[in-house]
């Protein structure tokens, strides 16, 4: 019996030792330490370096060019003038010669200021559009040194141009259309009593016409071509129904300015009997704030007198020209502002006298690169 009890105090034992029994719940694990707190660091310096400028628009650009070269010609500093334009720049001054690099637009300049040391231009009125400036200027000075073969005569000398030019994005000049009389000019620098009046250099600041993007303008663009057109009909009425009875047309080497309906009539009758096969190419053309621009050359057979120059019965190819035209109310032509160079005529034709160089014609203008 006592054997029995022991054996079950025995087996009692042995199974609370093997751990018959739960053992008693643990305590929860301690929660895990903070994160470190973050050491206060030293901003970095702010940044002081200013934003780059502002590109300024290429109207601007173009502006302080126009006023930069006016200023660098009136000082006579062909070096500053150079520095204006781009390194391939082309220049055309039509019936005088043209010229494809900076070095030779700076060396043409010099010997500009060596011909006429007393040279002063202003600009009278200028057009803009796009990267386009059309710019009518009067240039005045003294014939102090030898032109072309030509001894000085200390003859004051002067006209008006216009230039059409091309401004890279940069507002650099890439390429200059000028057109100016040289027959004038050299009428001017011999003494001639034909010659055509020195003109006064104005003092006023230029009149400047800025392209509103009106669909008025493209108008214009279209009545100018219209109007190389109706000439290339050969026939003044045409023409004449497309001019306001009291419209008035200048022209460059023409003298006094042609007004109303008798005179006007009569200018052209006669300009049709010098050029009856006459043909116009229009190269470029812009509508600016009520303003019309044409740039085109003309073709034909000189069968009549021009001027002062006979009837030589030889073709003139490519004569270079220049409109600024103005329109009345009711759709006409009412101003008309023509230049070109009769040097191109007649250096074609056999009319020139003068010993030294004889200008060319040269190639017509290229048109304005078409926007994609």
């Amino acid at each position: 019996m006592r054997s029995t009890i022991l054996a079950a105090l025995s087996l009692t034992l042995a199974l609370g030792a093997c751990g018959g029994e739960e053992p008693p719940p643990q305590p929860p694990p301690p929660p895990p330490p903070p994160p470190p707190a973050e050491t206060a660091s030293t901003p970095p310096p702010a940044d002081t370096t200013p934003p780059p400028p502002t590109k300024p628009a290429l109207v601007e650009l173009m502006h302080d060019n126009t006023k930069a070269m006016g200023e660098a010609f009136n000082a006579h500093d062909a070096a500053k003038m150079a520095a204006l334009v781009t390194d391939d720049v082309a220049v055309f001054d039509y019936g005088t010669g043209e010229t494809h690099t900076k070095g030779d637009f700076q060396s043409g300049m010099t010997q500009l200021f060596q011909w006429f040391s007393d040279a002063k231009s202003h600009a009278n009125r200028i057009w803009i559009k796009g990267n386009v400036e059309i710019s009518e200027i009067t240039w005045v000075g003294t014939m102090t040194g030898d032109v072309m073969g030509m001894k000085a005569t200390n003859k004051p000398v002067g006209q008006m141009r216009v230039h059409v030019t091309w401004f890279n994005d940069d507002g650099l000049v890439k390429e200059i259309h000028e057109y100016g009389d040289g027959a004038g000019l050299m009428a001017q620098m011999q003494g001639k009593k034909t010659a055509p009046p020195v003109p006064t250099l104005p003092t006023n600041p230029p009149e400047v016409h800025l392209a509103t993007g009106d669909a008025a303008q493209d108008k214009l663009v279209d009545f100018a071509k219209a109007n190389d057109d109706a000439f290339n009909k050969d026939d003044v009425k045409p023409v004449m129904e497309m001019t306001a009875d009291d419209a008035d047309v200048w022209i460059n080497f023409g003298g006094p300015a042609m007004k109303g309906k008798k005179e006007l009539t009569a200018g052209i009758k006669d300009w049709f009997k010098t050029f009856p096969d006459q043909k116009w190419t229009t190269v470029n053309a812009w509508g600016i704030d009520g303003f019309g621009i044409i740039e085109h050359t003309m073709n034909g057979t000189q069968k009549g007198a021009l001027g002062p120059l006979r009837a030589s019965g030889k073709p003139v190819t490519n004569w270079h020209w220049v409109d600024i035209i103005q329109q009345s109310a009711d759709g006409k032509l009412q101003h008309d502002w023509g230049y070109a160079n009769l040097v191109e005529v007649m250096a074609q034709t056999g009319a020139m006298k003068h010993g030294g160089e004889k200008p060319a014609g040269g190639p017509a203008p290229k048109p304005m690169p078409k926007k994609k």
